[in-house]
């Protein structure tokens, strides 16, 4: 069994500590707004580098962004960040001998397609752009970015090849040399303002040194543009992107799990309204029989936007649909069950620290 880190931002109190330590004595749990107050860059002035005293830390790391902080402190070189509400139908550990975790030391997993002029595809004025060329706020930041002070830490080799047509960089004028994935990537199109999801994600700081520095400086005190991202959803592969490092994402698409089932589909052309399922096949070869998975949708595909069908944007469409075996929907009963109780009790005043 692998070791467990649990991150807080002093807003564990005591007894809530010393019950779960308790529980099992292997989960270590560490106060990343302690050891962020503590860091400063080395120089004369010692200027404070994530935060510059601990109610400034508290204030800007009781969310999202202790994410990254937790990545940055955590003892282990190799982390699977997971937030507090995934659910694994299966074990993950196999994730871990997947040749794109094996070949990148990196395995990330795609977002919906969806909020297609927002965040990461926002739109506004941009002077170099090509005439007639849509501009989001993805293509300003990477245009912006200064990739040159991290040149001298190492990455990961790419073998991707070189692009062949100006055109794909929309007339930027890059600092570094951009990956296929990017320029084929929806949120480069301006189809969606959301490319991952990090409710799930595999990160190897020893073999990415250039890339976990570029992805602390994102949350650092150091003037630097803010990444277009709703919350740290986007900083671990633009981190990656910035340092011209190999990077890996699941070639499937985001399913999505639940309840609602608005339209029964067999071929492609369902619709089920719930939370996001990554669906990561060990085997999709239909010939090797019924030990093969279902074969999700590729991640490639753009299958329309969520407007124009008018449908929310919990509710993929154009999906195959398929019943939960009964252990699975005992699992997801159990979590939503789990979840309705928790929002229950943070509805409820709170005195005191925080739980």
């Amino acid at each position: 069994m692998l070791p467990v880190e649990v991150p807080y931002c002093g807003d564990l109190r005591l007894e809530r500590w010393t019950k779960l330590s308790q529980q099992d004595p292997l989960v270590r749990f560490y106060d990343v707004c302690e050891l962020a107050t503590d860091a400063a860059v080395e120089s004369s002035d010692d200027r404070k580098l994530f935060c510059v005293d601990l109610g400034h830390c508290h204030d800007k790391f009781r969310g999202f962004d202790i994410k990254v902080l937790a990545v940055v402190y955590s003892r282990f070189q190799e982390v699977m960040l997971l937030d507090a509400d995934t659910l694994f139908f299966q074990s993950p550990m196999a994730l871990w001998e997947t040749d794109k975790y094996k070949s990148t030391g990196t395995l990330f997993f795609h977002d919906r397609i969806c909020l297609e002029y927002s965040f990461l595809a926002a739109r506004s004025p941009f002077v170099g752009g090509q005439d007639g060329m849509a501009i989001g706020a993805l293509h300003r930041f990477l245009a912006d970015f200064n990739v040159k002070p991290y040149h001298q830490l190492d990455v990961v080799g790419r073998r991707d090849p070189s692009l062949q047509y100006s055109e794909q960089l929309l007339g930027l004028d890059l600092d570094f040399q951009p990956s296929s994935f990017l320029i084929n990537s929806h949120a480069w199109k301006l189809h969606t303002g959301h490319q991952m999801d990090s409710s799930l994600v595999l990160w190897n700081k020893a073999r990415q040194p250039r890339a976990t520095a570029i992805l602390a400086s994102f949350i650092s005190l150091n003037g630097l543009p803010t990444v277009p991202s709703y919350g740290d959803k986007e900083l671990f592969w633009i981190a990656c992107e910035l340092a011209e490092t190999a990077y890996a994402f699941s070639d499937f698409a985001v399913g999505a799990i639940g309840p609602d089932l608005v339209t029964s589909g067999s071929n492609n052309d369902g619709v089920l309204c719930g939370d996001a399922l990554q669906h990561f096949p060990e085997q999709i070869d239909a010939a090797k029989g019924s030990e093969a998975d279902a074969e999700p949708l590729a991640a490639e595909l753009y299958p329309g936007s969520f407007t124009e069908r008018k449908l929310p944007l919990s509710c993929p469409f154009d999906v195959t649909t398929t019943e939960l075996a009964p252990a699975e929907a005992t699992l997801l009963t159990q979590r939503f069950t789990l979840s309705k109780n928790f929002t229950c009790a943070r509805e409820k005043p709170i005195t005191g620290d925080r739980i």
